[in-house]
């Protein structure tokens, strides 16, 4: 039976889950909601929303909070059985909703897409909702499927060396950046192991061939691989004070053909991430992670 519900994105931020969201929106029969799951659930002030909007997910969220705690919270362990059933049909209501709220900017990107002749076969057939997962959120896979029993769930690793000191860089400890590695790679390798309908990738396959990688998602999830012919992948721009002097760093959409493609990824991310971590570290994270990362098909 051909896929058509919703998909999944499961993986660790600085794991390539930005390029595998930015590759499955480039398709015209994908829909999402403005955010990550925890984004769209779970209120954060470092999420950027308006006070309405930061208003209205709080107002949602404190009966959760209440009853489970902050259960969302992708930097802090899952606890098993996390969700009821009340919590379930609340999840699937407010994942539509924002989906819905967010169709403006869906339409705004889709017709982009569309000016640059990346659609083939025209307009969408269907609008499958693409939603991300980040961190120790991957756990809540299993109670994803209970509410959407034809969902498909697409899991993305990257280099545990890389991925740790990207995290250290930005604050995290070395010990906190393993764990949180060593269980993301513990459950895709459990779920992989069930009958569960995901497929695992690594980051590193989108950098080495994004042309082939794509096809081989949107032909995992049932989405036609001839019906794209580029991708808008995103590039980062500057922000600027009056007096010139950088201040911030801002998402801009950068469309690419499939055989420009490649241009944008960085070949050289995880070697460089190697030659900036001190000796030590490396080998702790080798030692480490090596064992679940040559399960995940890393040499």
């Amino acid at each position: 039976m051909k896929p058509d519900g919703p998909i999944f994105i499961l993986g660790l931020q600085r794991g390539g889950t930005n390029q595998l969201l930015n590759i499955l929106r480039s398709h015209p029969d994908t829909t999402w909601p403005n955010g990550e799951f925890h984004e769209v659930l779970r209120p954060s002030w470092e999420n950027k929303n308006t006070l309405l909007d930061f208003a209205r997910i709080a107002y949602h969220y404190l009966p959760v909070l209440v009853a489970k705690g902050d259960l969302l919270n992708p930097h802090k362990p899952m606890r098993p059985s996390a969700m009821d059933q009340r919590m379930r049909v609340w999840v699937s209501e407010r994942l539509t909703q924002s989906t819905l709220r967010n169709q403006a900017e869906v339409s705004r990107y889709k017709a982009a897409m569309e000016a640059h002749g990346f659609y083939r076969n025209g307009p969408a057939k269907s609008s499958r909702m693409v939603v991300k997962l980040v961190n120790y959120n991957v756990e809540l896979a299993r109670d994803l499927r209970q509410i959407y029993p034809n969902a498909i769930f697409i899991g993305i690793v990257r280099d545990a060396v890389g991925l740790c000191e990207s995290m250290i860089s930005r604050g995290a400890t070395p010990e906190k950046s393993v764990k949180l590695y060593q269980s993301v790679a513990r459950t895709f390798l459990e779920l992989a192991g069930e009958d569960f309908p995901i497929i695992l990738l690594r980051f590193e396959e989108i950098i080495t061939d994004i042309v082939a990688t794509s096809a081989k998602v949107f032909s995992f999830c049932g989405l036609d691989p001839r019906a794209v012919s580029g991708f808008c992948l995103q590039d980062k721009a500057r922000i600027f004070d009056k007096n010139g002097q950088v201040v911030g760093m801002q998402k801009v959409d950068a469309f690419y053909d499939i055989s420009s493609a490649s241009t944008h990824l960085r070949a050289d991310v995880n070697t460089s991430a190697h030659a900036r971590l001190p000796e030590n570290l490396r080998s702790l994270i080798e030692e480490s992670c090596g064992p679940l990362m040559r399960q995940l098909g890393y040499d």
